[in-house]
C-alpha cells in the first residue's frame, strides 16, 4: 500500500504539484489545468484594456469594447482569425494609449 503523504495534509499529490508550490510560493491546484489558468490572465488582460479604452473616451479608434470569451471549452477550437483580431485590437489600443 503506497501512500504518498508528504505532511501538507495532501495525500497522493503529484509530485510536479508539489515542485510548482517551491517555485511560485503559491498553492498549484492539480484540478485547474493550465488553459484554464491562461484564459483567466487573458480575460483580466482584457478587462484592464476595457478600463483604459473606457477611460479614453473617443480617441482614435479605442471607442469600442473588446470581448472575451465567456467559457471556451476547448481551445483548439479558438481560431486564429480570433486571435488575430485580438492581436489587432490591442495594437489598437497601445496606439491609441501613447498617442493620449
Amino acid at each position: 500500500n503506497f501512500n504518498n503523504n508528504n505532511n501538507n495534509g495532501l495525500k497522493n499529490e503529484p509530485i510536479y504539484a508539489e515542485v510548482n508550490k517551491k517555485k511560485t510560493g503559491q498553492v498549484a491546484s492539480p484540478e485547474e489545468p493550465i488553459y484554464t489558468q491562461v484564459a483567466k490572465k487573458v480575460k483580466a488582460k482584457i478587462d484592464r484594456l476595457d478600463q483604459i479604452a473606457s477611460g479614453l473616451g473617443g480617441v482614435g479608434q479605442a471607442g469600442f469594447s473588446l470581448k472575451g470569451h465567456t467559457k471556451v471549452g476547448d481551445l483548439s477550437k479558438v481560431g486564429l482569425s480570433r486571435e488575430q483580431e485580438l492581436k489587432q485590437k490591442i495594437d489598437n489600443l497601445n496606439q491609441a494609449v501613447s498617442e493620449s
